[in-house]
């Protein structure tokens, strides 16, 4: 298993960490489902999950399925003590042994699996609880057990008083070669308490007592409290963060398994920080118009050599996204401006022909005296002659085109003018009293 990726968890039922017989793989297999079935509070007859994120969550590159099948068989056949006590009323306390885990099945790209209705109870609904976190995966698996059996203890910062016997009972070291607490000590727990504060960053440290009357060790009790990181608290970590940036690798950059792999394999190096590096490098020269061919690729290899973005290039990026956004804005304004023009002509051609129409109905009411003669007015006016150079003929000669629609269009608008000027001079004269 690798490094898995992220910090994620939930709120795990205390009763939940006494399981026995249980390899390191099976454990956090258990883990996963467990944490799967928590993030809903409703009951479900079955889970599914896409089974790349299954592997994902599990931390493994294993694509050896019999891996899998033998690790959910090892599940299957374990058993969780259930146990919860009223502190207020014995008579409720209650005890139960429960199935870890109901048919499975990988199947068509996914992993279903069913939990007992008694067991989801559990799990979403904890009288007491402590917060497992998925991030934290073992190589040990003692370090495992102790880790699990701690978790109950980190707000009151120390565990009551062990047995020796109760103590390895916890860890599952029961064989004959830790009969000395020494071996016990040097082989088992130092080693737990090392690689728990390396990975999980929790403090611990390993209280005695001797039995009495004798220099042996009989009891044992830790002390432990967390480390203070930059991570917020902790119920704010949820599975949606880590199922974000798993959808946005499958989806948005198409990764295929192999390169899941890699990035599981390598996920110590490949943290969370370099990984959204180059998502934002590799985004940013998508949008430069730099990759030429696959964006999972390109997002690889910025991976794999840890390209990222330094703070002159967001600079230069904001620049040029600015610029560019002052040129579409300037190129929409003249496109704008352009239209309205466009529409201010086509506006005033249409009002323009309009006219010269009513105008030529108006000649057509002329007698023919005034038709005669606003002809001979339109051939000798300022607008007959650039008329008559347009068609080559001289302007006098325009009579003869009356039938070309440039030549009846302005001799329509001439006949509007002169109406209007006649009409204009009529309302100047003075009238006769």
């Amino acid at each position: 298993m690798a490094e898995a990726p992220i910090d994620l968890g939930f709120r795990r039922n205390n009763a939940l960490v006494k399981i026995v017989d249980l390899s390191l793989a099976g454990r956090r297999l258990i883990d996963v489902t467990y944490f799967l079935a928590a993030e809903d509070t409703e009951l479900h007859k079955e889970y599914r999950v896409d089974l790349g994120l299954f592997r994902w969550l599990l931390g493994t590159t294993s694509r050896n399925s019999r891996h899998l099948q033998q690790i959910i068989r090892e599940a299957q056949k374990g058993a969780i003590e259930l146990n919860e006590i009223d502190l207020e009323n014995q008579a409720n306390d209650w005890y139960g042994s429960v199935p870890l885990l109901g048919p499975a099945f990988v199947r068509n790209g996914e992993f279903l699996f069913e939990l007992s209705d008694r067991l989801q109870a559990a799990i979403k609904n904890p009288a007491t609880s402590h917060y497992l976190s998925l991030r934290f995966v073992f190589k040990s698996i003692h370090s495992k057990l102790l880790y699990d059996r701690l978790q109950e203890y980190i707000e009151e910062g120390m565990t009551p008083w062990l047995e020796i016997s109760e103590l390895r009972d916890w860890l599952e070291s029961n064989k004959k070669t830790y009969d000395l607490f020494k071996h016990f000590r040097n082989k088992v727990l130092e080693s737990a308490i090392a690689e728990i504060k390396e990975v999980a960053k929790l403090e611990i440290e390993m209280l005695t007592q001797n039995v009495p009357g004798s220099k042996r060790i009989g009891q044992v009790r830790f002390k432990v409290s967390q480390v203070k990181t930059t991570v917020q608290d902790e119920q704010k970590v949820e599975f949606l963060v880590l199922r974000s940036q798993y959808d946005i690798l499958s989806r948005e950059f198409a990764l295929n398994q192999a390169e899941f792999n890699e990035i599981i394999s390598n996920r110590e190096t490949f943290n969370d920080e370099r990984i959204q590096q180059a998502i934002d490098y590799t985004r940013h020269n998508v949008d430069l118009g730099k990759v030429k061919h696959r964006a999972g690729g390109y997002l690889m290899k910025a991976l794999r050599e840890g390209y990222r973005l330094g703070t002159l290039d967001v600079k230069i990026h904001q620049q040029l996204t600015d610029a560019n956004k002052t040129t579409e804005a300037k190129a929409k304004a003249v496109k704008k401006t352009a239209e309205s023009v466009k529409k201010a002509a086509a506006d005033d051609a249409a009002r323009r022909d309009n006219e010269a129409l009513l105008g030529l109905e108006a000649y057509d009411l002329f007698p023919p005296s005034e038709q005669a003669e606003a002809v001979n007015d339109f051939c000798r006016s300022v607008v007959a002659k650039p008329l008559a150079r347009m068609l080559a003929v001289t302007p006098a000669e325009l009579r003869e085109h009356m039938s070309d629609a440039r030549v009846r269009s302005s001799f329509g608008m001439f006949i509007v003018g002169k109406i209007q000027n006649a009409s204009r001079a009529q309302k100047q004269v003075p009238s006769q009293a």
